[in-house]
């Protein structure tokens, strides 16, 4: 039957190593050509030869494109749910499944997905991501491993880590992961180390003269950044421990039991154990970063809290002092006010003092002070009143 081929995509980068050989062949094919060329297709005279193929791809282009997705899922058996938009979006997840031949065990197939949050001094990120996909072939000892979405960096580090494999350990599917896990190990340290100097850069600060500023937006930054490590972490360690299990179960059930050998399989759990303790230690020190990342916070808030303090207690007492002030001129003014007005009152001309007569004279005209004074005084009340109702003081809230 003729193959459907797709023009529209990119072709992906096949790598192939061969015992012998020091580094890796490589060539470019489309998803149609690798499943129709037949990567592991035996040789003459080296029918059970082991080998390494890595397939560098794009999942996303491959996910919208039916004709690649196909060919790729048909070719190494790739169950349909690791396509989902979740298995896409997750931060981490590991999965296995064996192949079978009738009932025949003709290999296992596992993927996982491992995340690390990069950080520089200027507080610049990059996300690292490890996808992949491990196509072990039981008769064989050869294995397929589908590298999803790498960037440049992250391929020379996957492909350094497969180079130049012992064939012992080639006989056990789990082996991708033990070399694996020390450069996530690697990642996940640069991440966490980077916090931690982030946080001890802003322990060191010296106490700032004045009024303290601090830098409220990094501040939040750091503590965004603490919290993905952290959760990168968490799931990392969950991950590895279900590869152990995984690794412990396919021992347990013996499905190669018989070609497997022995120490290179429990040497490999050696190493997927100290790398998945190496992952748990550096959660305590990412604990450790945040908590003291919350110190620093909570003395930047105190310290602001503590100027603003006493800024307010010079405050009260200035104005305690100008409330001194302010009684002595209240207290002058009510001494005063009553001669004032009495003063104010007899110097009018309704006041006649004849001093020849040593006597007073009252006009009969007095009344008309009266009648003038107390509906002005009445008036400027109500329009005070009024003027408050209409225009309402505002408060700073």
């Amino acid at each position: 039957m003729a193959i459907i081929g797709c023009r529209n995509c990119p072709t992906v980068e096949v790598l192939q190593w061969r015992p012998g050989c020091n580094d890796w062949r490589q060539h470019r094919a489309s998803p149609n050509e690798v499943r129709a060329g037949g990567l592991f297709s035996h040789e003459p005279g080296i029918p059970t030869e082991p080998r390494i193929c890595l397939i560098l791809a794009s999942a996303d282009v491959i996910r919208n494109c039916s004709v690649c997705r196909s060919s790729l899922t048909e070719a190494f058996r790739i169950p349909q749910i690791w396509w989902s938009n979740f298995c896409r979006n997750s931060n981490g997840y590991v999965g296995s499944q064996a192949t079978r031949d009738g009932e025949t065990v003709t290999g296992l197939n596992t993927w996982a997905h491992f995340e690390a949050k990069q950080l520089d001094a200027a507080l610049r990120y990059e996300w690292v991501n490890i996808d992949i996909f491990v196509r072990w072939l039981l008769p064989t000892k050869q294995t397929i491993i589908i590298a999803f979405d790498t960037k440049p960096p992250i391929a020379n580090y996957i492909q350094d880590a497969l180079r130049n494999s012992e064939l012992n350990e080639l006989k056990d599917p789990f082996w991708v992961y033990a070399r694996l896990a020390s450069n996530v190990v690697q990642f996940l340290d640069a991440s966490v180390w980077a916090i931690r100097d982030q946080v001890r850069a802003m322990e060191m600060e010296k106490k700032p003269m004045g009024r303290p500023q601090p830098d409220y937006r990094r501040l939040h930054d750091i503590a965004r950044h603490a919290i993905h490590v952290s959760e990168t972490l968490d799931v990392t360690t969950e991950t590895m421990e279900a590869i152990l299990a995984q690794h412990d179960e396919f021992l347990m059930q013996g499905i190669a039991i018989e070609s497997i050998d022995r120490n290179a399989s429990e040497d490999i759990h050696r190493r997927l154990t100290f790398c998945k303790t190496m992952i748990s230690n550096l959660r305590h020190r990412a604990a450790s970063n945040r908590e003291r990342l919350e110190n620093v916070i909570q003395l930047a808030y105190n310290t602001v809290a503590q100027y603003d303090a006493d800024v307010s207690v010079r405050i009260g007492r200035a104005a305690q002092m100008d409330s001194a002030a302010m009684k002595t001129v209240a207290f002058l003014t009510m001494a005063f006010l009553p001669a004032t007005f009495l003063c104010s009152i007899f110097s009018t001309s309704f006041f006649d003092y004849n001093a020849d007569a040593n006597s007073w004279t009252v006009s009969s005209k007095i009344w008309i002070y009266w009648a003038f004074v107390i509906p002005t005084t009445f008036g400027t009340f109500t329009l005070w009143y009024f003027w408050r109702k209409m225009f309402p003081p505002s408060f700073i809230e």
